[in-house]
């Protein structure tokens, strides 16, 4: 009679299925990835800390630059429109804030001679605005422009300069009859024309000098000394 030999399962055997062992467990456990950890964002925080530098710095600056002052040049009196400025009319003063348009206190020296063009109140601040370099014009003055051709005009003449008019008339028959007129003038401006070959001159003087030289057909000027 044969016998039945039933095999021992083994401790393989005896597992059941879908058991996993312990030492498979840690082993899994231990080759499992580490989680990635976020990193640091450092270019965001170095803008940042720029940024609130930035602002620092220009707060510290705007405030120097309200608290700055200029010495510019203010009305030690009251000065009359048309009077000359002179050294007494004028001090110094500390002023903040925009002072750009008023005379800085280095240039004071340039506004004596000068005439004032508006009433200036003692303790007011100078602006060139106040004040002209040329006199204005008296009763009975007036400026008179022409449009001079080379040879008609001295190639040097310049603003200040003391003239003499010559005007030519034209008779009935066609004669030229040159005359040196008796006013004297000063030249107030000179530039080209816009042809680019005329001279443009201004000149001040008096009123009857205007009518002689819009009546004559042609017109000439001499430079005299100041006299």
């Amino acid at each position: 009679m044969a016998e039945r030999i039933e095999a021992m399962p083994t401790r393989a055997a005896r597992r059941p299925q879908g058991v996993r062992s312990a030492a498979a467990g840690r082993v899994s456990r231990a080759t499992a990835p580490a989680p990635r950890s976020r990193p640091l964002r450092v270019p965001e925080l170095v803008v940042g800390v720029v940024l609130v530098a930035g602002c620092a710095l220009l707060a510290v600056m705007f405030s120097s630059r309200s608290n700055a002052t200029t010495t510019v040049v203010v009305a030690s009196r009251s000065v009359a429109r048309g009077s000359a400025i002179v050294a007494g009319d004028l001090k110094g003063a500390e002023m903040a804030g925009a002072t750009e348009a008023m005379v800085r206190g280095s240039n004071a020296v340039d506004l004596i001679g000068q005439i004032a063009l508006v009433d200036i109140a003692a303790d007011s601040p100078l602006t060139q605005s106040f004040v002209t370099a040329a006199r204005p014009l008296l009763n009975g003055e007036a400026l008179t422009s022409m449009a001079l051709a080379p040879g008609q005009v001295p190639p040097d003449l310049a603003p200040n300069d003391h003239v003499r008019v010559v005007v030519t008339s034209v008779g009935v028959a066609g004669e030229t009859q040159a005359t040196l007129l008796d006013e004297q003038a000063i030249v107030w401006s000179v530039s080209l024309a816009p042809d680019g070959t005329s001279t443009i001159v201004t000149v001040r003087g008096p009123i009857s000098l205007s009518s002689a030289i819009a009546s004559a057909a042609k017109v000439q000027l001499a430079r005299v000394g100041d006299h």
